[in-house]
């Protein structure tokens, strides 16, 4: 856009008498004809800077602001320039500014080139809408997700004002303070600028027609004055997401609904529950070299594994993990294969503590420090299911003639002679290798038997001859071990040995909520991480 200097086409003789002194010369300049000596200069501006209201003093309504300026038609939101909106979609480009109270607009973009005709064509001014620092209302419909307030206004000499509540339903800006009920929906928000009081700045602030002594305060030796930051009250706006409950049939939900809370969230932190705070983070590695040991940002981990640039997890026995000091070594042997480098060591640490104090605004308190430092961007707080000692064991021990293949905890016909003699040699159960089923050693003849369990069918042969040790192929240790000492005499076909093994598991419920939306990824997972206290042997 170009601007031209005017032009004086005009020249005004005026008498003036000058006298001289002595040797003293006087030289006049004038110009007699305009075209002679006329020139035009061309000048860029990053702004355009004008009043709507020049002369007027008067507040102007939000949205009725439009005008052109070369080929671009301008209009007002919120305290904001929008200029060219399609007519179909709302859409528009940001622009620029208005004040309200002052009429003073600043343009920052335009159509280059174009003429600097300012032509009005729509503007609405009151003089009985009085500006306001205070807002307060609510929300129709209750409760609001917590996070989801917006509220826009548009400031009397400045421009918008975009405010968001946090998650605890806080609005703190320079400008605006205020807060949300998410329970009621209930909205105050307070509009002004804390000012500390100088000698330079005093007369000024005393000067203003809301200055009233009783609203200064101290803090320590200064005093402040909380300066009204006016706003236009038709400007307030708000947008906010608030829950639906749709009623459940029990029988579909497979329990009553009765006593679920009705906003669908149950607590999960209790005075005397353990919570575990874990902070999750990555370490690309410079380099993939056998033998190497590389040193993590943080010592104490709880937990690490490698990947490469696509995702793939390394196998963990080609790499030994460190967990006090934070240190992973890649074995003697280690080759990339098909991974893809550069290779990434994502791990995590925790800490774990008792919980002795619960806010309704999700605050925990521990009754001991955190030893790690935690960022927000990277930490969750979880709940921590507590299992107690686990161990693994056998029970149901009994014979019975012939295999029904009933599985019932009671022998089925009459008794036999035969039996396992488990009171001197007992069967032999691990943690890593039990599991939870139930077996029948069903003889074929005298000597030899098939080892059957409920779910894991048939897993193998075995002999009275010799310790029965069936292998877990999960965890590459034995189901049990049957002792080749603790058989009696007298086994026949058909006879069977019954036992159940428990194993060293807790029965966990996984039950993933997903709500109402459409997809945006093609697959999900999750990890479930179990902690353990350990023996340490130094």
């Amino acid at each position: 856009m170009s601007f031209y200097l005017p032009q004086v086409e005009e020249v005004t003789v005026t008498p003036k008498t000058y006298k001289a002194y002595g040797d003293t010369v006087v030289s006049a300049k004038y110009r007699d004809k305009a075209s002679s000596t006329s020139s035009t200069k061309q000048i860029t501006v990053a702004k355009l800077n004008f009043d709507l209201t020049q002369g007027f003093d008067e507040q102007i309504l939000t949205g009725s602001v439009r005008f052109k300026a070369g080929a671009d038609t301008f209009i007002d939101r919120t305290g904001l320039i929008y200029r060219n909106v399609d007519p179909a979609t709302g859409s528009a480009t940001q622009s620029g500014t208005i004040q309200y109270g002052t009429g003073i607009v600043e343009v920052e973009s335009w159509t280059p080139g174009a003429d600097n005709n300012l032509a009005l064509q729509s503007l609405t001014t009151t003089t009985d809408l009085l500006p306001i620092h205070h807002v307060s209302f609510r929300t129709p419909t209750v409760p609001i997700r917590p996070g989801s307030l917006t509220v826009v206004v548009g400031a009397i000499s400045g421009g918008q004002l975009t405010l968001t509540a946090n998650e605890a339903g806080i609005i703190e800006t320079a400008q605006a303070h205020g807060s949300i009920n998410y329970e009621t929906g209930f909205v105050d928000i307070f509009f002004y600028t804390k000012t500390k009081i100088t000698a330079v700045n005093r007369p000024t602030i005393e000067g203003q027609e809301w200055y009233l002594p009783q609203l200064e305060y101290t803090e320590g030796t200064d005093s402040y004055i909380n300066i009204p930051f006016w706003i236009a009250a038709d400007s307030v706006r708000y947008n906010a997401v608030a829950y639906t409950y749709i009623p459940l049939d029990a029988d579909i939900l497979g329990l009553s609904a009765t006593r679920l809370p009705p906003d669908g969230r149950v607590p999960i932190f209790r005075v005397g529950d353990i919570g575990i705070v874990s902070a999750f983070k990555s370490h690309e590695m410079p380099d993939h070299i056998a033998g190497k040991t590389y040193e993590l940002a943080d010592q104490r981990i709880s937990w690490c594994e490698l990947e490469d640039s696509q995702g793939k997890k390394a196998s963990f026995d080609m790499y030994s993990v460190d967990y006090d000091y934070g240190k992973f070594t890649l074995n003697g042997d280690f080759a990339l294969n098909t991974l893809v480098p550069p290779l990434t060591a994502k791990y995590r640490y925790q800490d774990m503590g008792l919980i002795n104090d619960v806010q309704i605004n999700g605050q925990l308190t521990f009754t001991k420090p955190l030893t790690h430092h935690y960022t927000a961007e990277n930490t969750i707080v979880g709940s921590g299911l507590v299992i107690n000692d686990m161990q693994s064991r056998y029970t149901k021990k009994f014979v019975q003639p012939t295999w029904s293949n009933v599985w019932a905890d009671e022998a089925v016909g009459g008794a036999i002679s035969a039996n396992y003699n488990d009171a001197l040699y007992p069967i032999q159960v691990t943690n890593k290798g039990a599991i939870q089923e139930r077996w029948a050693l069903v003889f074929t003849d005298n000597t030899n038997f098939r080892c059957i369990g409920e779910y894991s069918g048939q897993i193998g042969t075995g002999t009275v001859n010799f310790d029965f040790s069936p292998i877990n192929p999960v965890t590459n240790a034995a189901y049990f071990t049957v002792k080749k000492e603790g058989w009696g005499s007298g086994w026949a076909n058909g006879n069977v040995l019954r036992l159940n093994s428990i194993a060293a598991t807790f029965p966990v419920w996984v039950i993933r909520t997903v709500k109402q939306s459409e997809p945006t990824v093609l697959s999900d997972q999750f990890q479930i991480m179990l902690r353990g206290d350990i023996d340490r042997i130094t």
